[in-house]
């Protein structure tokens, strides 16, 4: 099994304030799955997301992949694992304004120094050319559509070849075609690359394609 959540779960605190988010989660995801989070606001499910994509701590719980306890790690552990095994697609896109095309899509690849300055440059021309961004490279992210700076986004988040991509809402501030063709070009890299996709998304046309739709109300699975 990829990942396994045991458990979980997770409180919020403002001042005197405490709000309880997840409650007991159990869930199971397999290698090369394509699934979807989806719930009203205020389900759990972006708490859910990004408790296992290690952004978030839960209160108690386990969340083990490939067998690895990550809630037993520290914080520098973590920061590694998310540097290493996944990557993010989020719905505001978080480019670097400051870095082109090319630049936001290897700073992954640089933040890991595991390859030479030609192993990257070939793997990012390699993406882009894959996400359909061939002759873009030196383009501000200002001067890209909302679709085009997705693709940068889901190319950043592929090109380190990671075991688990999470997507918390991608397609929120597109317009129907062009979010439909994220999905498909995730879809499609998802089937090629075997990356496991778990989305956090309200979109019925993102449940339409995944494999595998997790409905959460008042922070339990239903």
């Amino acid at each position: 099994m990829l990942l396994e959540i045991k458990k979980l779960n997770k409180i919020y605190e403002s001042g005197k304030i405490k709000f309880q988010a997840l409650f007991d989660v159990d869930l199971n995801f397999k290698e090369g799955e394509f699934s979807a989070l989806v719930g009203p606001s205020g389900s759990g499910k972006t708490t859910l997301l990004n408790c296992i994509g290690c952004i978030d701590k839960p209160e108690s719980g386990d969340i083990l992949l490939q067998g690895d306890n990550l809630t037993q790690k520290k914080s520098v552990e973590l920061a590694k694992v998310r540097k290493e095994k996944y990557g993010f697609i989020f719905q505001t896109y978080n480019l670097m304004p400051v870095l082109n095309v090319y630049e936001n899509v290897e700073l992954p690849m640089k933040l890991l120094k595991k390859h030479s300055d030609s192993e990257i440059k070939e793997l990012v021309y390699n993406i882009l050319d894959e996400v359909g961004l061939k002759g873009l490279e030196k383009r501000m992210p200002l001067e890209l559509s909302g679709g085009q700076q997705q693709r940068v986004s889901v190319a950043r988040a592929l090109i380190k070849k990671p075991q688990v991509i999470f997507a918390d809402e991608p397609t929120a501030n597109l317009d129907s075609k062009t979010g439909e063709a994220i999905i498909d070009l995730m879809h499609e890299l998802n089937e090629v690359e075997k990356v496991t996709f778990i989305f956090s998304t309200h979109d019925k046309m993102v449940m339409k394609h995944a494999r595998r739709i997790i409905e959460l109300k008042d922070g339990k699975v239903v």
